[in-house]
């Protein structure tokens, strides 16, 4: 017996139970009714779940459908084109306007060969709005941040329904979304300082030459030797003279290790350092006395006189023998 055949067995003694007034029956009835469809919701959530993980065979477009999709490409956007250098099928969308920021035009580029991958295509803003590699604010570099139009994107590839791709990419890019913004449409034209963190307008701050980031024309300084714009991280001074340098233009007195302009530096040192060194070699004759040469002996205690003195005569006592001198 199958579970759906049990439970709707036990259902009917349930209600023969309670219809003719046998309490003992009915609680013996509406446990196993319970433990039967408890039992059969198990196994109806499984067979879902397996359900749910079958995937569709992959649909194959054949080349009638590609040709025909390909034809179909003009009808629906303005300008079409092959790139065969890059191997790319190439739309023009219209100019896209979000918010009244009118960010210009851009080709979504289909890349062939690449098909498979999980993003076989570029986009490429013609206009070039906002910073370095945020034309968009769903763009970063030509990477597209395809967000809930990732599955679908990926379904049409995947079917070879071209037209159906393109209008999906060029749906986003007319979509906006301030929580996942590369950078905010109210931030579009002005960005803010690296070293006050004010915002200002793209054409009154410039880059860092040293890190490249953005700073105000207040906040900029400039190196008094090359004169290439820095910020303050990458600023440096002159212990001596005081000047702002950048650190290519800077070098470190051989002595104290600190860092100087080239002209304040002489035999790569420190004016502080030669004066000192100076000093010292000044001092070092007053501190040293010159050596004096030791005291000459007494006639009697040279050593010549000690071998021609002639040695002293002995008295002759009693017993003894003369000895020559």
């Amino acid at each position: 017996m199958d579970q759906w055949t049990r439970v709707m067995r036990l259902s009917r003694l349930l209600l023969k139970a309670r219809h003719h007034h046998c309490p003992a029956a009915f609680e013996r009835c509406l446990e196993q009714y319970k433990q039967s469809v408890a039992r059969m919701s198990h196994e109806l959530t499984a067979c879902y779940n397996e359900l749910t993980n079958i995937k569709r065979p992959p649909v194959i477009p054949s080349l009638r459908d590609l040709t025909d999709e390909l034809s179909s490409l003009p009808d629906e956007f303005e300008e079409t084109r092959i790139d065969w250098s890059e191997r790319e099928i190439v739309i023009r969308t219209p100019p896209v306007i979000l918010r009244s920021v009118n960010l210009g035009e851009f080709e979504i580029r289909l890349r062939w060969s690449d098909l498979g991958d999980p993003q076989p295509y570029r986009v490429i803003s013609l206009s070039q709005t906002g910073t370095d590699d945020v034309h968009h604010p769903h763009v970063q570099g030509d990477t597209l941040c395809e967000g809930e139009g990732k599955i679908p994107i990926s379904q049409a590839l995947a079917e070879g329904r071209l037209g159906d791709f393109f209008l999906l990419v060029q749906q986003i890019l007319q979509t906006y979304n301030s929580g996942s913004a590369y950078v905010p449409l109210d931030r579009w034209w002005s960005t803010s300082c690296a070293d006050c963190g004010d915002s200002v307008e793209h054409d009154e701050c410039g880059l860092c030459s040293s890190c490249e980031h953005q700073i105000c024309e207040d906040c900029r300084r400039s190196c008094t030797a090359c004169g290439d714009h820095l910020c303050s991280s990458c600023a440096d001074t002159c212990e001596t003279c005081d000047d702002t340098f950048c650190r290519g233009c800077l070098s470190n007195c051989e002595s104290c290790g600190e860092c100087f302009c080239r002209p304040c530096l002489s035999d790569q040192t420190c004016s502080s350092c030669l004066e000192e060194s100076l000093e010292n070699e000044d001092a070092l004759p007053e501190e040293s006395t010159p050596d004096t040469p030791p005291a000459a002996a007494p006639p009697s205690e040279t050593p010549e006189a000690a071998q021609t003195s002639p040695a002293p005569v002995q008295p002759v006592c009693l017993g003894q023998a003369d000895l020559p001198a």
